[in-house]
């Protein structure tokens, strides 16, 4: 057999099946570990915050415990679920590699991870990080991106904020009146 009757390979990139989004592996100790204070820190911020009225006799420490964990533990819940989420974004959708903050690309596979571009077809069957063809014979179109969820939660944690400190607030008034 020649060389010039040799079949030629395929080209790669024409007949690649795209890449399909991974799902976020767990979450390694050191992150872990991040995630656990920034769901107890709350807790206790709020418990510090309530302090004074135990100081000026109007609270128990019990009743200041039971509030702290009660709307410290509602803080702690969404503070919690944010760092997990944050924690989570730095690995790649395509390969896992855990990359440093603010990477632009992967360092395992070269992924855009500041545009973080996403392909599927009109029928939506599953969700490519590569433009091609979906297995069912349609064009990947681009995704619009994602504006995550950190808008929504900073809202979410502005609004806690604001009634601990309404509810503070209203005890300190009503201390002082009655």
């Amino acid at each position: 057999m020649d060389a010039d009757d040799a079949p030629t390979p395929p080209d790669a990139t024409a007949t690649a099946e795209p890449r399909i989004v991974l799902r976020p592996g767990p979450l390694e100790g050191a992150e872990r570990r991040r995630v656990a204070i920034a769901a107890v820190a709350p807790v206790a911020l709020v418990f510090v915050l309530f302090l004074p009225f135990v100081i000026w006799g109007a609270a128990t420490l019990g009743a200041v415990a039971g509030g702290a964990l009660v709307y410290g533990g509602m803080l702690a819940l969404a503070a919690g679920f944010v760092m997990a989420d944050r924690e989570q974004g730095r690995q790649c959708p395509a390969c896992l590699h855990r990359n440093p903050r603010k990477a632009p690309n992967c360092d395992g596979c070269s992924y855009d991870l500041a545009a973080r571009p996403r392909f599927a077809c009109q029928e939506r069957h599953r969700v490519h990080l590569d433009p091609g063809m979906c297995a069912c014979g349609r064009r990947l179109q681009q995704l619009p991106g994602s504006g995550g969820i950190g808008r929504e939660i900073a809202v979410i944690l502005k609004v806690g904020a604001w009634l601990l400190a309404f509810l503070v607030g209203m005890g300190l008034l009503f201390q002082y009146v009655g």
